[in-house]
């Protein structure tokens, strides 16, 4: 009878374990609000993106650093641990911060890098040049330097606070166009976007003001379809 319950007894004691063993490995799905994020967990971006399924092992790292990324919205750094909320219902769930940067801007092919732009045949030089100007001179008046001669025309930066709550942003954009060919009469122009926190430091930002995009558009569409 002494053997049976010591046999019993070392059961339970396996179960009991083993079940101990079993809580160190969870299965959760990473949501986030918008969903399509990518997530990095501990350095490794991870193929999907959310909402999907992802195991911790926590009894080979008791906490994980989770960076989230998506379009429009802040990036947001997520330590998991065993305490993490909803952890225990399988399920990690992340609300992303709309950035208000990405809301005031647009896609522009000519965000820092040059496109180059044939005028058309029928237009002078002259001509082209004033269609330039004008287009610059409706939606920014602070015009930092224009050279006919040497066919370079740089606007002055426009800046923009932002408040939000990560802080402060600055965001500037100035837009450049320079003359390349006289014959064929080709220009190109470029719109530098950056972002700073500071307003000493400034990097490189991958969308420009929706004001300054119409611009480019209307010089682009006016010196090609005349």
């Amino acid at each position: 009878m002494r053997q049976t319950l010591f046999i019993y007894s070392l059961l339970f004691l396996v179960l009991i374990l083993s079940g101990c063993a079993q809580k160190s490995t969870m299965d959760t799905v990473i949501k986030t609000r918008p969903a399509g994020a990518t997530i990095t967990i501990d350095g490794i971006q991870q193929p999907e993106v959310t909402p999907f399924s992802y195991k911790f092992d926590f009894a080979n790292n008791q906490e994980y650093t989770l960076l989230v990324d998506r379009d429009g919205y802040f990036q947001k750094e997520v330590i998991v641990n065993k305490n993490y909320p909803l952890l225990k219902k399988g399920k990690i769930l992340i609300k992303l911060t709309p950035s208000p940067l990405w809301e005031a801007t647009t896609f522009s092919p000519a965000t820092n890098n040059w496109v180059q732009v044939l005028v058309g045949g029928e237009l002078t030089a002259k001509m082209a040049w004033q269609i330039m100007v004008d287009a610059v001179i409706k939606r920014s008046a602070n015009i930092k330097e224009l050279n006919y001669e040497a066919g370079y025309l740089q606007t002055k930066f426009t800046v923009k606070k932002f408040d939000t709550q990560n802080g402060e942003f600055l965001l500037r954009c100035q837009m450049i166009a320079t003359l390349v060919s006289s014959e064929p009469l080709i220009y190109r122009i470029k719109d530098v976007a950056e972002w700073s926190g500071n307003g000493v430091q400034w990097h490189p930002y991958n969308r420009i003001f929706i004001e300054h995009a119409n611009m480019i558009e209307e010089i682009q569409d006016r010196l090609r379809s005349n």
